[in-house]
């Protein structure tokens, strides 16, 4: 056995070493032509680089008018779209019309409670969805060719919350197949590329709404997340993205919707361009539910008062790749800022269970099942289930024209029992319950994101495919999680880590964002 160790680890640190390394090479050489940093427009008003809250207020005062500011972000979409490719479906004279209305109503010398700053705090602002999300009469196929005359039937809780509020949908956003990979990229609405680099993704599977955030062409967006999907396309993309606890915030009205043990992984959140954005419309999404810790909001909050502690990586997890030098510098940049700003001590937490993450994140996804199908019949819109090593042999002779290759490996893989599922949702139980005594309701920690920068298009699938795993086990937790930026790399490409709280304590990382915001590094513009 332990010679068979042995042979094991020195393969994967030839993989880790030689392999990927050589793999990049080739990926980058091929994509030369087109990597080149800041490859958008400058945005040709300053509204396009106002926080949100900040334009409801401008509206609400008169100071500008919701149809201006409605029609300068449809204009932005229109720019940058030919490059991005983030926008599957748009509303835009839908938009407009809803832009007069609002615009005809705040005219009004008496303006009904219905549009009151409280009952509409995001009047007459913007905002884009992920295609995956219900938006009644609109797009919902997710990626899945079989799927692409499908519309929405009503909308989703979350899509009516933002609608209540006030503001104003311009558009739907790309997603990977199925919402299970982290590259947006699909045979129905094509490959969405990062707006820092047109030769990287952007991630998954929320990828278009984090590149349209950072893009300018919406301030903020409605993601989805069971393994990092709103906080992968935040990192690659340079912008705050919040997961929050779980069933704070409906997941309801979603393809594919999430079962059993999923739903309490699956989290609907915002992703924002602004940190001082993300209270707002964490509120909005939340509803009537936000009651449950408005309290914990209210609160004044004192950093220097919180206990903070850091993970370095997933403790030796022969899976997954370890953080790059440029991911090491954000978590150390992070931790610094943190000890010289606020005067705290930043400790080290070794959690060793975090080596099984992996099997923990699939035990809960296949509801503790050691093997499914279910991924392969999500393929045929929950009919009979595909055949992946027919569309394998498709996809080999230049055949495919339905399945990307990463859903038809996930289809394969999902069929290969799984070491004792019961015995890896027991272990993330604990763990959880390791973390909540250590954190408690006064804690953050500080957690690496995704171990490289953006990869080149189809590369994640030979040197990244169980990476996304660095989120996925804190779905597995419930906790909530900020993502936020921490500036570019040499390669001007974005960087960042993850903020981690106890559950319900969403206020914290929220707090904790915007301080980085405020004092340290926020998003950059791509352009």
């Amino acid at each position: 056995m332990g010679k068979i160790n042995v042979f094991v680890l020195g393969f994967l640190k030839f993989i880790d070493n030689v392999l990927k390394p050589l793999i990049s090479y080739c990926f980058s050489f091929y994509y030369s032509k087109i990597d080149v940093p800041n490859p958008l427009p400058k945005c040709s008003s300053d509204l396009l680089l106002t926080p949100g809250y900040k334009l409801a207020k401008k509206i609400r005062n008169k100071e500008i008018t919701s149809l201006q500011l409605v029609t300068v972000y449809i204009d932005r979409i229109k720019q940058i779209q030919p490059l991005v490719n983030c926008v599957v479906q748009e509303r835009f004279d839908e938009a407009i019309k809803e832009a007069k209305e609002v615009d005809r109503i705040l005219s009004l010398l008496e303006i009904s409670e219905k549009y009151s700053e409280e009952n509409a705090p995001l009047l007459g602002v913007p905002f884009s969805c992920k295609e995956c999300i219900w938006v009644k009469g609109m797009s919902n196929n997710s990626g899945l060719v079989c799927r692409k005359d499908v519309l929405a039937p009503e909308d989703a809780k979350v899509v009516k919350h933002m609608k209540n509020s006030g503001a104003i949908l311009t558009c739907l956003t790309n997603t990977s197949e199925v919402c299970m990979w982290l590259e947006s990229s699909n045979y129905v609405t094509g490959t969405t590329r990062n707006p820092y680099n047109l030769s990287r993704i952007v991630g998954g599977s929320s990828g278009g709404e984090g590149c349209i955030v950072s893009a300018c062409g919406a301030v903020w967006g409605i993601g989805s997340d069971i393994g990092g999907s709103i906080r992968m396309p935040s990192f690659f993309n340079g912008v705050y993205g919040h997961k929050p606890s779980k069933n704070l915030i409906s997941n309801e009205f979603q393809f594919p919707q999430g079962i059993g043990m999923q739903e309490d992984m699956l989290g609907t959140g915002p992703i924002c361009r602004y940190a001082s954005d993300l209270k707002v419309i964490f509120k909005v999404l939340c509803g009537p539910k936000f009651s449950e810790i408005e309290k914990n909001f209210e609160q004044k909050i004192e950093l220097k008062n919180l206990k903070f502690y850091y993970v370095q990586d997933l403790q030796g997890n022969v899976l997954v790749t370890k953080p790059s030098d440029d991911v090491k510098k954000s978590l150390e940049r992070a931790i610094k800022f943190l000890e010289t700003d606020l005067g705290v001590e930043v400790r080290e937490l070794k959690l060793k269970k975090l080596r099984s993450s992996f099997q923990m994140w699939t035990s809960m996804m296949n509801n503790g099942k050691s093997s499914s199908d279910s991924f392969s019949t999500l393929l045929n819109d929950g009919k009979e289930p595909i055949n992946p090593y027919k569309e394998l042999l498709r996809s080999i002779f230049g055949y495919q024209d339905k399945h990307t290759l990463p859903a038809i490996s996930l289809a394969i893989t999902e069929r290969f029992p799984s070491s004792r599922p019961d015995h890896h949702i027991e272990l993330a139980n604990a763990l959880r319950e390791e973390i909540k005594d250590i954190i408690k309701d006064d804690g953050i920690i500080i957690f690496p994101s995704f171990p490289v920068v953006a990869p080149y298009h189809n590369q994640a699938l030979f040197t990244n495919s169980l990476d996304f795993i660095y989120y996925g086990i804190l779905n597995v937790m419930g906790f909530p999680v900020t993502q936020i930026p921490m500036g570019l790399n040499m390669e001007g490409l974005p960087t960042g880590v993850q903020l981690v709280a106890n559950h319900n304590m969403d206020h914290l990382t929220i707090k904790l964002a915007e301080h980085f915001e405020n004092n340290l590094t926020g998003w950059i513009p791509p352009f």
